[in-house]
């Protein structure tokens, strides 16, 4: 026998602002058991007054991760009591990225399971592959390990932009990978291929799906359809991978400039031993 457990990705832009509500009702009806939250922003404020009423709406639990730029805080959601929370590590990587990288040791219906939520760094591909190196041990055999979040990067597998002149030339150095001769290639994805080839798993390229776009439809300066929004397995879960999605409705679409990346998992009845994760 297995279960079946959906988990959940998402960028909020700056907090939701007055959208807040609107995106706790929109991610109820996904039925998730795991949501891990980006941009977390003004969520601290008022005794985490935002964090609660998010967390109520949706029936769920709460853990919060400061972030060390923007206040681009992380949220970890989990649906208790049948997912509990035995251990949750803020900053696993102790203030060396952009953001922040959390860490959630769970229980699914007494499954383990291990929850890194992140958001790499926006701004250099140079700066995502140093966060990459430090995630990479997470991708090795032994360990039911999910890594979520807007990693800002494309997938291994993902369709090359055609025409670079439609982001602007000083956005370039944000997306694309630089040349010896400074000049700029295709889009970098350093970060990305150091993580797959550790051991995660791409659920798109797992299930041989059209590769969705999460990102790209909302602001004029970044027209262009991409996938930023990522659950990467490590080989432990691979065989428990039933389907990923990304709700991509004219509704999702007024709420943030991401859309949900959501993986349905159906994990064996029976634990076995597992790596311990530092």
């Amino acid at each position: 026998m297995t279960i079946t457990v959906r988990l959940g990705t998402y960028n909020l832009l700056n907090g939701g602002g007055e959208r807040w509500r609107a995106q706790a009702e929109f991610l109820r009806a996904q039925n998730l058991d795991v949501l891990c939250l980006q941009e977390a922003k003004r969520w601290d404020e008022g005794g985490y007054a935002r964090m609660l009423g998010f967390a109520d709406l949706l029936g769920m639990q709460a853990q919060f991760a400061p972030s060390n730029s923007h206040s681009c805080h992380l949220v970890t959601l989990y649906r208790w009591p049948r997912v509990r929370c035995t251990a949750f590590h803020p900053d696993v990587a102790e203030g060396t990225f952009h953001h922040v990288v959390s860490r959630a040791h769970l229980t699914v219906d007494g499954r383990e399971l291990t929850v890194l939520n992140t958001h790499l760094a926006p701004f250099s591909g140079s700066s995502r592959s140093r966060e990459a190196d430090w995630l990479t041990e997470y991708g090795a055999a032994g360990r039911r390990v999910v890594l979520a979040g807007d990693l800002n990067v494309q997938g291994v597998v993902d369709e090359e932009l055609e025409d670079w002149g439609v982001i602007p030339a000083e956005l370039h150095s944000r997306h694309r990978s630089q040349l010896a001769d400074g000049s700029y290639g295709g889009s970098d994805r350093l970060a990305m291929a150091k993580l797959v080839h550790a051991g995660f798993i791409d659920p798109v390229a797992a299930l041989g799906i059209p590769v969705p776009r999460t990102a790209g439809y909302w602001s004029d300066a970044e027209r262009w359809d991409h996938r930023s929004d990522h659950i990467l397995l490590a080989p432990d879960l691979a065989p428990a991978l039933t389907g990923c999605e990304v709700p991509d409705t004219e509704e999702a679409r007024g709420l943030s400039d991401h859309l949900p990346f959501i993986v349905t998992l159906e994990l064996p009845q029976a634990d076995a031993a597992l790596t311990p994760d530092r």
